[in-house]
């Protein structure tokens, strides 16, 4: 009797996690760079001790959540700030958690003259410090290769990295991912860099309302599961008791 009742609350647990992943999705929809999570299941059969093959429970279980890695598309702003990177290739950011990797390429100066995301994080250069820019250097530049250049000077090159797995990064907050120990930044040759443009979210807003939804209704028919199992369960109890 327990059997349909502990598949259930599994099943519910799975769910949980699926709305978690998707709100969080839905909730990074207009941050640049953003890609979005997704699910891997696994199924887990148990057979309890004594029992016959045909008895056994099958439980899915979220195996763990990956990065969805398709590029977003590009938008033009006009905003000489403004930087997306085409191809395979992640920004670095100076953060008090250690060095962050991103997409997000909305950038600004802040008044100690450094290029920082909307977060207030310094962009690195290709030689791990913050990139400065002269506070009376001029215009703003930055080419396909990633030279950052003032008045036509260059000052700093960007730190443009890949990853041989990027599915090995761990997401950190939005869109911002960490390395972990043995997973190594190698300068990403093949990027190029889009001055005065943004890369949207990856994120369909359409695909995660209807999974959104989805996911709501089967929540709600698995906890009617469990429910109808209970009251099973308790309708048994109290006929035994009836009967002794």
């Amino acid at each position: 009797m327990e059997n349909p009742i502990y598949v259930g609350l599994s099943r519910q647990q799975s769910l949980q996690r699926q709305l978690e992943v998707v709100a969080n999705n839905i909730a990074n929809m207009d941050t640049a760079g953003f890609r979005g999570e997704r699910m891997a299941f696994a199924e887990m059969v148990v057979r309890p001790d004594g029992a016959p093959r045909r008895e056994a429970i099958s439980f899915g279980t979220d195996r763990a959540s990956y990065m969805d890695e398709r590029q977003g598309g590009f938008v033009a702003t006009g905003n000489p700030l403004d930087l997306a990177i085409q191809g395979d290739g992640w920004f670095s950011y100076q953060t008090p958690g250690g060095t962050l990797y991103g997409r997000d390429g909305r950038l600004s100066v802040d008044a100690q003259g450094r290029l920082v995301t909307v977060d207030g994080h310094p962009v690195l250069d290709d030689g791990g410090a913050p990139v400065q820019v002269p506070q009376d250097g001029g215009a703003i530049s930055v080419s396909g290769d990633g030279v950052v250049s003032a008045g036509g000077a260059a000052v700093a090159r960007l730190a443009l990295s890949r990853f041989e797995s990027a599915q090995r990064l761990e997401r950190v907050s939005g869109g911002l991912f960490a390395a972990p120990e043995g997973v190594e930044a190698l300068p990403a040759a093949g990027a190029r860099v889009a001055q005065g443009m943004l890369e949207r979210s990856n994120v369909q807003a359409v695909v995660e309302m209807a999974r959104m939804i989805e996911l709501h209704r089967a929540y709600d028919s698995t906890a009617k599961l469990v429910e109808n199992a209970h009251d099973l369960q308790r309708d048994a109890v109290s006929r035994l008791g009836k009967q002794s």
